[in-house]
């Protein structure tokens, strides 16, 4: 089961490795047409300023869910490898039921917050600024449901060990 969803997630994972790069990209071509604006034309743009920054905002909440993925965001191991491997094992899960309740959380409360953003308009590029919050909602929603997944894996993984050293055990 955790291999079916495994799969599709890295199918998900390709199309927010290309929204990363398209942001990315948006984001430049919006700068770049900024400077030559303002330093050529000596007439600057205002929404070029505007866009750059919410494609900004968009790319850290779906970069970082692919850097959860990845395993790639800092993490201190230090009291994790100092106890014993079940302990370590048991401190993993907790962590990563920690992570999944705190994403939930800025999901539950950027859903609660969206019809104050739909009415809040943006004042160079008149976009409804919970398009721009959207991204508080995809990004922290697949990093909920990632941690989740780890929590699960280092349960199975725990119990399987467990599992492991009974059959190991002697009965003579």
């Amino acid at each position: 089961m955790i291999e079916r969803i495994e799969s599709v997630l890295k199918k998900i994972d390709v199309i927010f490795e290309w929204m990363i790069v398209l942001i990315l990209g948006g984001m430049t071509l919006s700068i770049f047409f900024q400077v030559i604006f303002r330093y050529v034309f000596k007439s600057p743009v205002a929404w070029t300023e505007e866009l750059a920054r919410f494609l900004f905002i968009w790319m850290t909440f779906i970069a970082s869910y692919t850097g959860a993925r990845k395993g790639s965001h800092i993490g201190v191991e230090a009291l994790q490898k100092a106890l014993p491997r079940i302990g370590g094992k048991i401190l993993k899960i907790l962590s990563n039921l920690i992570n999944t309740a705190f994403f939930s959380v800025i999901v539950h409360y950027t859903i609660l917050f969206w019809p104050k953003l739909m009415i809040q308009i943006s004042p160079a590029l008149g976009l409804p600024m919970a398009f721009v919050y959207l991204c508080m909602i995809i990004g922290p929603a697949f990093m909920a449901f990632w941690y989740f997944i780890l929590a699960i894996k280092e349960l199975t993984e725990v119990s399987e060990q467990k599992q492991v050293e009974e059959d190991m055990q002697c009965n003579c």
